[in-house]
């Protein structure tokens, strides 16, 4: 199992899905990567959550319901506005198949399922790095 960067271990995910086999697989995968997680089974709930604590990376399945993950987003983002943390959509839509209207910047990955645990680590990491080197306003 893949283990996060140094500075990358015990990042505070809020991971997205209403499928709950596979919540309860990215929790167990994230955790034991070293990834703090919490996890919610819809975008209103999501939605509830990142109100209430902050979080370093949101990780969010796009098919979901009654909100898909970008409605998802686009209701973080009108609640937590430049607060918002770097979001990583996870979907069995290749990428040209998104929506385009929620712009790159609210979009930090997008990794196509099937993809392997290593790999979503990595990038969570990525995106958690590129957001601590963003200049602030």
């Amino acid at each position: 199992m893949t283990q996060p960067h140094g500075e990358d271990a015990g990042l505070h995910l809020l991971v997205v899905d209403d499928e709950a086999q596979i919540l309860e697989l990215l929790d167990l995968t994230l955790t034991m990567s070293g990834f703090l997680v919490t996890t919610a089974r819809s975008g209103p709930d999501a939605l509830a959550l990142a109100q209430s604590r902050a979080f370093d990376v949101i990780v969010l399945d796009i098919l979901m319901t009654p909100w898909d993950g970008f409605e998802t987003v686009r209701q973080l983002h009108a609640a937590l506005g430049p607060a918002l943390p770097p979001v990583v959509f996870l979907s069995g839509l290749n990428r040209a198949a998104q929506v385009p209207d929620l712009g790159d910047a609210l979009i930090a990955a997008y990794l196509v399922k099937p993809f392997r645990p290593s790999q979503l680590v990595e990038v969570i990491g990525q995106v958690a790095r590129a957001a601590r080197n963003r200049p602030s306003d």
